[in-house]
């Protein structure tokens, strides 16, 4: 059995953007796994990964940290369906990878940023805040005046996938893919942990949204 070890807050609320990035290929791949929830205060539980980062996941001949590395080593070792057509679908993907990391999950940060510690508590709540304002060098609700302007370069700067996902239905053509996979984590984020309008709900990339959750099973929040 593959056991996934990913961040969770309370109520074992699962929000971690690479993690779902990682789930969804487990789920589409039909892989039998199990999860085990991390706080943030509780890195104690992957001390065998020999580093204190999620997603991380453990198999019979050992254990894979880093998401990337999750999913390149989930398609060479479960044959089908792949989740990359060939080189080119993998280059694309891994672009669309690091493009979300650098360009896309800064910017939610700021419009959520203020309440992640709506879903933490305890040690956790005060590690989220302790560490994310040394990060940010100010209080967690110093983006909180941007939020509407962040909100506007969010929504201009996924035009590209938008048209993709008007034409296609999916990121990745007709069906879902490892690019839709990718990109759903940014989203899986924000809906968990806020109450903010990201996107209009007749919006294409939201009703993209719904829709993986839908054919995933996956619970919405």
């Amino acid at each position: 059995m593959i056991t996934l070890y990913e961040l969770a807050g309370k109520n074992d609320l699962r929000f971690s953007p690479p993690c779902w990035n990682v789930k969804l290929c487990l789920l589409y791949k039909n892989i039998d796994f199990e999860t085990v929830a991390i706080g943030f205060s509780e890195k104690n539980k992957i001390l065998f990964s020999n580093q204190q980062l999620v997603p991380v996941l453990k198999h019979q001949d050992g254990h894979i940290s880093d998401s990337w590395n999750i999913i390149n080593w989930l398609d060479e070792n479960y044959e089908n369906p792949k989740l990359f057509v060939n080189e080119t679908s993998k280059n694309f993907s891994h672009f669309l990878y690091l493009w979300t990391s650098r360009q896309i999950l800064p910017i939610l940060f700021k419009i959520i940023a203020h309440e992640i510690p709506n879903i933490l508590e305890g040690d956790d709540l005060d590690h989220y805040i302790v560490t994310r304002e040394e990060r940010i060098k100010g209080p967690i609700t110093k983006f909180v005046p941007v939020i509407s302007d962040s909100i506007k370069k969010f929504r201009s700067l996924i035009n590209p996938m938008r048209s993709l996902i008007k034409k296609n239905g999916f990121i990745s053509g007709s069906n879902p893919g490892i690019e839709d996979f990718i990109f759903f984590g940014n989203f899986k984020w924000v809906y968990t942990c806020s109450s903010c309008n990201l996107l209009d709900k007749e919006d294409e990339v939201f009703q993209w949204y719904k829709k993986i959750n839908q054919i995933f099973n996956i619970e919405t929040h």
